[in-house]
């Protein structure tokens, strides 16, 4: 059976635009409407083996363009930065934090 990585879903809203129509087509309603390989292939008008195939290959594909573009896990580093900006007091350290978030950006 085919499971799911729901860690995709987050590469998706920074990676999906660079999918295939298809792949697209196919991950949004395996993921974000939860419709099962059997429903897709018939909703798209292809073989169960087609849609995991596609499947396989847009993840392959997002885990990819994060692998070269880094945009989670630089999105992860700055929302920890800016929540300890948001919790410090101290001018120095609010400055080291900041450029810190200039750094990355």
């Amino acid at each position: 059976m085919f499971e799911k990585d729901l860690s995709l879903s987050v590469l998706y809203d920074l990676y999906g635009s660079l999918l295939t129509p298809a792949q697209q087509r196919v991950f949004e309603s395996y993921y974000g409407e939860d419709f099962s390989l059997a429903e897709i292939a018939a909703d798209v008008g292809i073989s169960r083996q087609a849609v995991r195939s596609l499947l396989v290959r847009a993840s392959e594909e997002l885990k990819n363009y994060e692998e070269k573009l880094g945009l989670r896990k630089k999105n992860e580093t700055l929302k920890t930065l800016c929540d300890r900006l948001a919790l410090q007091e101290a001018p120095e350290e609010k400055e080291k934090i900041l450029a810190e978030i200039r750094e990355i950006l």
